[in-house]
């Protein structure tokens, strides 16, 4: 196992980048439910990990899940709704348009 795979890296990634340190609220049930929904995040974003690795981007392939919220999930689009189908443009700065496509039809 290579160190970046220990499983130290894994509880730091839950704690600084789904915010599951983040309990403020006095509550026991409340900081449970902070907490399940931190885990839930990242169990999402293991998900669009393995996703990432199944794709022709070579970068991509080493992000940590905070590299995959700021220049993949954080992206400016406009919406259309129509009676049949949502309809999605992306920004022309968006440097990660093919693999954002690769993604959703995948």
């Amino acid at each position: 196992m290579q160190r970046a795979d220990a499983s130290e890296n894994r509880i730091k990634e839950v704690k600084n980048m789904c915010f599951s340190d983040r309990l403020s609220n006095h509550g026991f049930w409340a900081k449970f439910m902070r907490l399940i929904i931190s885990s839930l995040a990242y169990e999402m974003f293991l998900l669009l990990k393995t996703a990432i690795k199944k794709t022709r981007v070579k970068e991509a392939k080493r992000w940590c899940i905070d590299t995959i919220r700021t220049r993949l999930l954080k992206v400016g689009a406009t919406l259309k709704v129509t009676k049949r189908r949502v309809y999605y443009r992306l920004s022309k700065a968006f440097v990660h348009q093919d693999l954002f496509r690769q993604l959703i039809f995948q």
